[in-house]
């Protein structure tokens, strides 16, 4: 079992942008690759950080999930919109194998 987690960190103002942008790109994922993607928000250390977290059985179903959704135009165009809503260089990618 594989847990991914993305987290992003948003501009100064922006959490609320950030936080609405983050959910619809959720389900937008949902929708491309049938994966359940959770939306979390930090209210300790850095409140403007959130995170998505999902789940897959392998590294195959994790980069098949991936495929599907860059191919996927809606969730490109959702992308973008994130472009002037966060921190550069303060994103994050944490995966887990679960022992």
């Amino acid at each position: 079992m594989i847990t991914f987690v993305r987290t992003i960190q948003a501009m100064p103002g922006k959490i609320v942008d950030v936080l609405a942008q983050a959910k619809e790109m959720a389900a937008l994922v949902k929708r491309a690759t049938s994966v359940d993607i959770a939306v979390a928000a930090a209210f300790g250390g850095s409140i403007s950080e959130i995170a998505w977290i999902s789940r897959y059985d392998s590294l195959a179903q994790m980069e098949t999930a991936n495929d599907k959704m860059m191919a996927d135009a809606e969730v490109r165009a959702a992308m973008k919109k994130f472009e002037n809503l966060l921190v550069p260089g303060a994103s994050r990618d944490h995966i887990w194998r679960h022992v």
